[in-house]
């Protein structure tokens, strides 16, 4: 017991990172009405930040060059947008530089992420509706990280960070007579957590700035015609949120990686969520109260009768999850929604017309370039498509349905390891392999169709809440599912057997009717092997095939109508339940597809394969691509980092940096949510080229209604 004392209170440091970037939170959700995804994002870059002044005195900007020196363009000399300064010179101190300077340079880069979010994303996008708005917090997130990985290296900092000047934090022995010990920095950031909140609290309550804030978040058009500025207002508030997580960045940086600050971010998501985001006191509280349970979680799992499944890492994630659904559901109608001046409509989402020649045309294109390539571009060419194969799992799920889920590369990435352990025959399929498969021993196709199957379940289990909730809210369920599908179900040896924690093989003979069509050439060791390409374009097809016409049915009528208002949807006879589930289940066991045949082509998987970030990157370039249609998957398919144009300019540009590709598609992102309002490169192209190729795909409106009146008058179809 005392040990589980010791452990709940030590927690404290974890919760109050969690109550401060939470406290963050509810500023910008306040100010504008955005819960923003990369607030981590923005704490994880103050905090690389002032490691970098404290250990090379070089300031990076939050940018990259715009003209790059790549190829050609060296030539051009061309001076190059600056994104480092020196700033100390290390000759001139002793010892390190100074703590106030550094700390003020660091907040001022705060203070400009905070700008530059409002300017240049959020402001653009206030009338956007909610999948715009969300989309942007995922741009900035994918952005920021992406400027991390290209400026700073994303490698692992080891820092005492803003505890160094504090000679009297040696940790606590036998705390409160438990026999543990607490490090006092606990306390201190306990302390810092509750002055900010403090701080925060009095602003809003008793200035009139806060009144103004309140006022708007309340009522946006009364705010207004009481003479406040909703968007002045939004800008500082967004200023000073990026200032609060600059400091709660720099004052936990001794207990953690810049690099993960991001998906900290669920736990502050939890503690907002719990102040229901508007109370700064209870969301503080509620902060504390999800790290302290995160620690008593895992001291019950280091208990010998605690079941193996549960991994200690799991249990740590699965906290703010467990918070996080449960406010949702059991009071998710009742949080606040900001009333904006205007709302924007849904991104368009034409039904297409000559499917099959469209699809005959890309599989011959696909399998022509399958036979022209060799080697690397065989590997290139079968990563667009697989990229294209689970877009059509967004496409369904956010591009019909509206359903803003995260988790669905997660989803893919179980499937694999499910299918991985379904074929498992207790050998070791390659000589250098490091673990053995254990599992049944299915049949190749068997063990597809039960991982499909398992995949799709877990998908159902996901979209439970979106029963009860919708928009941003599921968003960010469903991002904190990412966390705890990898470390409770894709990472635990005893579901998925010894290597699913580091290297996980997989079966080296995936046979289909006796044919072989693994990834993997035996006789080249590279994942180049044509019937591979040729089995992966059939699948891609099919599934191509099946979503483009799912949109043409009623069941697509359904699906806009839900996207367009679920009450009027409910109101002309669709059950939007069990739409909603058939929706997740369609789109979860597409993304399974996608996740097994991934692992059909390399020799062996890990959970980082199916991260946060590769699933967030995927969803940006079909967003890039035109979310609403199957051949937006396609152009999200050819843009995708490792894809077919990222390698083609590679040979033209010179070696080009995964951070720099991934960062451009996040500004694509953004300017695709703001210029088009999501219609995509797609739907612009078809748009600008009339009766070009990709019109030809696409129903003529003389004959057919137009997509905004298929959305505007879809319930009136949808009960047919």
């Amino acid at each position: 017991m005392n040990q589980f004392l010791i452990a709940l209170i030590a927690g404290v440091g974890t919760g109050s990172l969690y109550a401060m970037l939470g406290t963050g939170l509810v500023v910008a959700f306040r100010g504008s009405g955005v819960i923003n995804l990369g607030h981590g994002a923005v704490a994880g870059y103050a905090a690389y930040v002032f490691n970098e002044l404290r250990t090379s005195g070089e300031l990076y900007l939050p940018w990259f060059d715009i003209i790059p020196e790549w190829g050609f363009l060296q030539t051009l000399r061309i001076n190059n947008l600056p994104t480092r300064i020196h700033v100390f010179d290390f000759e001139m101190y002793i010892e390190k530089p100074p703590l106030v300077p550094t700390l003020l340079i660091s907040i001022g880069v705060s203070v400009l992420l905070g700008l530059m979010m409002h300017l240049l994303v959020f402001r653009p996008l206030r009338n956007a509706p909610i999948l715009g708005k969300v989309i942007g917090s995922v741009g900035v997130l994918l952005y920021l990280d992406s400027v991390i990985a290209v400026n700073f290296g994303g490698q692992n900092r080891s820092s005492s960070g803003f505890w160094i000047f504090k000679p009297d934090m040696e940790p606590v022995s036998n705390f409160l007579g438990l026999g543990g010990t607490i490090p006092r920095a606990n306390f201190s950031m306990l302390a810092a957590a509750v002055v900010m909140g403090a701080f925060v609290f009095c602003l809003y309550r008793y200035t009139r700035f806060g009144i103004a804030t309140r006022a708007a978040d309340e009522n946006e058009k009364g705010a207004s015609l009481l003479g406040y500025s909703p968007q002045l207002i939004a800008g500082i508030n967004w200023v000073l949120s990026s200032v609060l997580a600059g400091l709660a960045g720099i004052i936990f940086l001794h207990k953690t990686q810049p690099s993960l600050y991001a998906t900290l971010v669920v736990g502050a998501l939890g503690a907002a969520l719990f102040g229901r985001l508007t109370s700064i006191p209870m969301t503080v509280l509620g902060g504390v109260i999800i790290g302290m349970m995160s620690g008593g979680g895992v001291s019950l799992a280091n208990n010998d009768w605690w079941p193996n499944w549960l991994e200690i890492e799991g249990v740590r994630t699965f906290m703010p999850l467990l918070v996080i659904i449960l406010v949702l559901y059991f009071q998710g109608d009742k949080l606040p929604i900001r009333g904006s001046i205007s709302v924007g409509r849904q991104p368009n989402a034409p039904a297409s017309n000559n499917v099959v020649v469209g699809t005959i045309f890309a599989m011959g294109f696909a399998l022509i370039l399958s036979n022209v390539f060799v080697s690397k571009w065989e590997a290139v060419l079968t990563t667009s498509i697989l990229a294209t194969l689970f877009m059509f799992s967004l496409t369904v799920i956010v591009g019909y349905l509206g359903q803003i889920s995260l988790a669905q590369f997660s989803i893919a990435g179980f499937a694999a390891f499910m299918m991985i352990r379904f074929v498992g025959d207790g050998t070791l399929q390659r000589p250098d392999d490091y673990y053995v498969i254990t599992g049944i021993n299915m049949p190749t196709i068997l063990g597809f169709v039960c991982a499909v199957v398992a995949g799709t379940l877990l998908g159902l289990l996901i979209g439970l809440p979106a029963l009860r909730i919708r928009g941003v809210q599921l968003a960010v369920v469903t991002m904190s599912s990412v966390l705890a599908i990898e470390e409770l179900l894709t990472k635990s040896r005893s579901l998925m057997g010894e290597g699913a924690a580091s290297i996980q093989p997989t079966p080296s003979n995936p046979s289909w009717f006796g044919q072989y069509i693994g990834g993997f050439n035996k006789e080249t060791f590279r994942t180049d092997y044509w019937k591979y390409s040729l089995f992966l374009v059939i699948i891609t097809a099919l599934v191509g095939v099946a979503v483009v016409n799912l949109r043409r049915g009623n069941t697509g009528r359904r699906f806009l109508a839900i996207r367009a208002n679920e009450r009027a949807a409910a109101a002309a006879g669709i059950n939007v339940k069990n739409a909603k589930m058939l929706g997740f289940g369609i789109s979860s066991a597409i993304a399974s597809i996608a996740g097994i045949m991934l692992a059909y082509k390399i020799p062996a998987v890990q959970a980082e394969n199916f991260a946060i970030f590769s699933g967030l990157g995927l969803l940006a370039f079909v967003y890039l691509g035109g979310i609403t249609t199957g051949y937006g998957a396609v152009v999200g398919g050819l843009l995708v980092a490792g894809g077919m144009m990222p390698e083609f300019l590679g040979v033209h540009f010179g070696d080009v940096e995964r951070g720099m590709i991934n960062a451009v598609g996040a500004v694509g992102l953004i300017l695709n949510a703001i210029v088009t309002g999501g219609e995509g490169v797609a739907l612009l192209q078809s748009d600008a080229l009339g009766k070009g190729p990709l019109a030809l795909l696409r129903r003529n409106p003389d004959e057919d209604e137009s997509s905004e009146a298929d959305e505007d008058n879809a319930t009136e179809g949808a009960s047919v």
